[in-house]
């Protein structure tokens, strides 16, 4: 494939912007022990990082909110509308943030207007798994969704590779006096300089062509929100059971593992972020071959087979980092958990979009990817440092992940061996049987 194809020049472009999208979103959590310092009250403990993280997981509440409105606007009137739009709110989020005041200058108000930043980031984030999922895997036959597909998350790990650079930048070339003063500023910067180069890029894409064909042959039927929920109830609870693992993989092992380096392992903060630097390389390179394993094998096969060996794997894992804190250990560690968690993202963007018809796949998508993420990502830094914090054991963010990825294999024992988007519902095979007959 070149670039001279016009597909291929969409994919890189959503999978550019997909990556400075998830910078914004990401970076949050890795500057969050100074955030806990700079934004709250001064306290002993566990109790800043536990508001830190609070406000982290305020902002999913209103993800499934912004989530379904912006799904639905994009099933609508397209996937290219709303691929800009919550570019230009992410950017916003970080700007906020990066022109905060502290607690010491206004007290209360600061982490009010750090919630505020959040919650744009929030509805941004709800709009942009969703709508840029159905934009590529809508870009390419049935044979190569997988592939496509995987590009959504390959665009997340080069987010997790960007943030882990710059954060690991940042600490290193500042004491931490002036990384507490102004310092961890400039990541937050960073993504509100390049927020507007990621709009400009999705504002020159062409919509998806099967969204356009289903467009064309649909003009006078619309599907109120209600009615695609109800009529795509099953395939909705599917897609969020196979959400659980991967997001609770992803918030515990990346985003939250440099907090636990610098808190339980007692690394420097620079050395934490090897843990982002190396998974996000891995899952920016791995996400495309497992995608294109599952095109050739099924989608069933690489998802169970990769979340089994994860569920197998992650507690001795922790228990390794605790008897080798090493920066050595955590990256070896990261690197495993980075082609797991490809292998499972891999093939899910394509195994949950197969889930739905065009028609209501956004907002079905956005419904489950969104309420999975919000319970079991969102929450999860603040769940498993309280965990930590209650039970006294490091080994506590296992138990998590474990719980979620077994609720994930229940999922995938029950999806369909070849996903058809008219063969979730009766209903919904029914209408495009008429609708063919028209």
């Amino acid at each position: 494939m070149t670039t001279e194809n016009p597909n291929v020049r969409h994919i890189v472009a959503v999978a550019i912007g997909n990556a400075l999208e998830w910078y914004d979103f990401a970076i949050y959590g890795y500057v969050a022990v100074t955030i806990s310092k700079l934004f709250f009250p001064p306290a002993t403990g566990w109790a800043p990082l536990l508001a830190t993280f609070g406000l982290f997981a305020v902002s999913y509440v209103v993800r499934p909110i912004g989530g379904i409105l912006l799904g639905h606007y994009a099933d609508l009137y397209g996937r290219k509308t709303v691929l800009a739009l919550v570019m230009g709110l992410m950017a916003t989020g970080s700007t906020m943030i990066a022109l905060a005041p502290t607690y010491r200058t206004v007290g209360v108000a600061a982490p009010l207007i750090v919630l505020i930043a959040r919650i744009l980031q929030g509805v941004s984030a709800g709009g942009e798994f969703s709508s840029a999922t159905a934009f590529l895997v809508e870009h390419m036959t049935p044979q190569l969704r997988g592939l496509y597909g995987a590009w959504q998350f390959s665009g997340q790990g080069a987010a997790v590779l960007l943030s882990g650079v710059i954060g690991a930048l940042v600490t290193r070339a500042f004491p931490v006096d002036q990384l507490e003063s102004w310092g961890w500023r400039l990541p937050f910067v960073l993504g509100a300089i390049v927020g507007p180069i990621g709009l400009y890029i999705r504002l020159k894409l062409a919509e998806a062509p099967e969204f356009l064909r289903d467009q064309k042959k649909n003009t006078h039927h619309q599907d109120s929100i209600v009615a695609t929920l109800t009529t795509l109830r099953r395939g909705i609870a599917i897609a969020f059971g196979l959400v659980l693992g991967g997001t609770a993989a992803f918030y515990v092992l990346f985003v939250f593992i440099p907090t636990y380096a610098v808190k339980v392992l007692k690394l420097e903060l620079s050395a934490s972020l090897v843990a982002p630097i190396v998974a996000g390389a891995i899952v920016m390179i791995c996400c495309p071959a497992m995608g294109y394993l599952s095109d050739r094998i099924g989608r069933r096969w690489v998802m169970g087979v990769a979340i089994a060996v994860f569920a197998a794997v992650v507690y001795p894992a922790f228990r390794w980092l605790q008897a080798a804190p090493t920066v050595t250990t955590l990256a070896v560690v990261e690197v495993g958990f980075g082609v797991l968690f490809s292998a499972y993202a891999g093939a899910f963007s394509a195994a949950i979009a197969e889930l739905f018809p065009v028609r209501g796949r956004a907002t079905a998508m956005a419904v489950a990817y969104n309420l999975g993420v919000s319970v079991f990502g969102g929450g999860a830094p603040f769940i498993v440092t309280w965990l930590i914090a209650v039970t006294d054991d490091p080994t506590a963010p296992a138990y998590y992940v474990l719980f979620s990825m077994a609720l994930s294999l229940v999922a995938i024992a029950v999806l369909p061996t070849r996903a058809a988007p008219a063969a979730v519902t009766s209903r919904t095979a029914k209408m495009s049987l008429n609708r063919r007959q028209d």
